[in-house]
């Protein structure tokens, strides 16, 4: 076997990603040299983690410009940028290619690490099972990826001993979920339970069981996007989901914590579950700035997908070391919320997430010099009552007709909460939720009203979601009307996640909502300086699926290209 450094194409470090460890001593180490001590196989598991942090996945691109091309989104930019999101997507798409290669990367070496990981019996079998599990579930982690995105693809469930004979034909979307499904629920007895961690970066039985949960629901909707009529499997896909999701639930091991904005101040602020409540389960883990750090574990979230000051001040040596609104961070606001996300939000006077998740306000700048932040401006009826100052400097209000447009910046990450400085211009330590316990509880709540119709269980699961954001509890609705309700929950609770496209495509909804967006831009509400966003909703059916990268298809002849790409 190769050293790792060369041992095949989708090990190596793709562009500017960061391989941590594995970039220590590129040319001595070989699985045949390496898993010698616990040290070494807890290193090698760092690496299967690797992948999600990385720019090229959970660190920017995916919740942006992959999965972010959904009805509550619009790219701000009259440019469009080549990607999922601008609806101008081809196969030669380079971030397609490398969340394509990523997602093999990660697969590759949890295949490294569990052929691997039992060679030295001097490790004690509870380390190298707890290290398998985890190995093993981020493998079918990442295999789910790839079914969500391109069905069928190839299955590999071996590590690649040579850069030859790789031409792997597609497998059966179908026969991976059976794989991916049972690899999981083998995991759970070795994962560890979310009691026993102080982060949420490392895999727990609950979100082995979360994850599961997502899995069944995605699976239960997939004859929507293949216009098959649906079967006997679905409705046991929607048992197996609630099973799952109820055993996070029955754990008590996790809850909602009382605040919206705390969950996610904790993840812009390197905290985890400060309340002391689990609501975060499962978080990509960023660290650093790129500067003073040594590692590159930073991502981009805030910086592109996120909240923060216009004025760059990471080359001022007066505002650089600063944190919270004397220096909120640079953003480049790529991201904005539709006008469809706003009045869902207004309709049902949900402020409490609403104002966290769409920027409520504008930061105000001196004119001069360096042109500081000297305070908030908030759009009309935004400000929270008695607030009139913030650090110190004045919280003012625009006008009603200043605030006429209500196609404003997604604000669910804000760069000002960033504890770590000098804050870097394009680079955070802002994690990303991946799994957060509101979602289980929604999953929970569909799944029930898939199976029996609305029971004292969906409506427990979903209005605990809903009390939280200070809404009047559901009751009394038919299957279908509660149906529609559970959409417009998870539309609000978890808008930039990276959820809603998937849901969209579970649902058979993706092309119809995406489409009928023409009828949202010609609103009054959305800015008429942001029309251009017509071009950004303009899918064709063939995004229910993503185009096979032409580098899969020129290297592997055995792959064939999705319909309509």
């Amino acid at each position: 076997m190769k050293t790792i450094k060369y041992i095949i194409l989708s090990l190596l470090c793709i562009g500017s990603v960061s391989c941590n460890f594995l970039d220590k001593e590129p040319y001595e180490l070989t699985p045949e040299t390496y898993f010698n001590n616990e040290t070494e196989l807890s290193s090698f598991l760092i690496g299967v983690y690797n992948p999600l942090m990385q720019e090229f996945f959970y660190g920017n691109n995916y919740p942006l410009y992959i999965a972010g091309g959904d009805d509550l989104t619009f790219y701000q930019r009259s440019s469009p940028y080549s990607s999922i999101l601008c609806a101008n997507a081809n196969s030669a798409n380079a971030d397609i290619m490398t969340y394509w290669r990523i997602l093999y990367d990660g697969i590759n070496r949890a295949n490294m690490l569990l052929e691997n990981a039992d060679k030295n019996a001097e490790i004690s079998q509870t380390v190298r099972d707890k290290a398998k599990a985890e190995a093993l579930f981020l493998r079918s982690f990442y295999y789910f990826n790839l079914i969500q995105g391109w069905g069928d693809v190839p299955l590999r469930l071996t590590s690649a001993q040579s850069v030859e004979g790789l031409s792997i034909p597609r497998t059966d979307k179908q026969v991976i979920y059976d794989q991916i499904i049972e690899d999981i629920k083998n995991t759970i007895p070795n994962l560890p339970k979310a009691n026993e961690l102080s982060h949420t970066g490392t895999v727990t039985q609950s979100v082995a069981q979360g994850i599961l949960a997502r899995i069944y629901l995605f699976r239960a909707g997939e004859h929507y996007r293949d216009n098959k009529a649906s079967d006997s499997n679905s409705q046991k896909y929607f048992e197996e989901a609630k099973y799952w999701a109820e055993q996070v639930k029955t754990s008590n091991l996790h809850g909602l914590a009382d605040s919206y904005s705390q969950v996610f101040t904790d993840m812009c602020s390197d905290q985890y579950n400060s309340t002391g409540v689990r609501e975060s389960l499962w978080e990509v883990e960023e660290a650093g700035n790129r500067i003073t750090s040594a590692n590159f574990s930073a991502g981009r979230i805030g910086n592109t997908l996120g909240f923060g000051s216009t004025n760059d001040y990471s080359a001022s040596n007066t505002y650089k070391n600063y944190t919270g609104m004397r220096n909120p961070g640079y953003s480049y606001r790529f991201a904005y919320a539709s006008l469809k996300l706003y009045e869902l939000y207004e309709s049902q006077g949900d402020t409490e997430r609403g104002n966290w998740s769409i920027a409520p306000y504008e930061y105000d700048y001196e004119t001069t010099g360096e042109k500081p932040v000297k305070g908030r401006i908030y759009y009309d009826g935004k400000r929270p009552a008695g607030l009139t100052s913030v650090e110190g400097m004045p919280c003012t209000d625009y006008t009603p007709a200043q605030s006429v447009n209500k196609t404003r910046c997604a604000a669910k990450y804000r760069r000002e909460l960033e504890a770590v400085t000098p804050k870097n211009k394009n680079y955070t330590p802002i994690n990303f939720p991946i799994l957060r316990y509101s979602d289980v509880l929604l999953m929970l709540a569909e799944a029930e009203n898939e199976i029996t119709g609305p029971t004292t269980l969906a409506y427990e699961c979903i209005n605990d979601v809903r009390k939280r954001a200070k809404l009047t509890p559901l009751s009394g609705l038919s299957k279908d009307t509660f149906r529609e309700a559970l959409k417009d929950e998870r539309a609000m609770e978890l808008c930039f996640e990276a959820l809603r496209r998937w849901d969209l495509i579970r649902w058979g909804e993706f092309y119809s909502k995406m489409t009928d967006m023409a009828n949202y831009i010609t609103k009054p509400g959305w800015n008429t300086g942001h029309a251009y966003a017509a071009n950004y909703y303009k899918v064709t059916p063939a995004y229910n699926y993503f185009p096979i990268p032409d580098w899969e298809i020129s290297t592997n002849k055995a792959v064939t290209q999705n319909t309509g790409w």
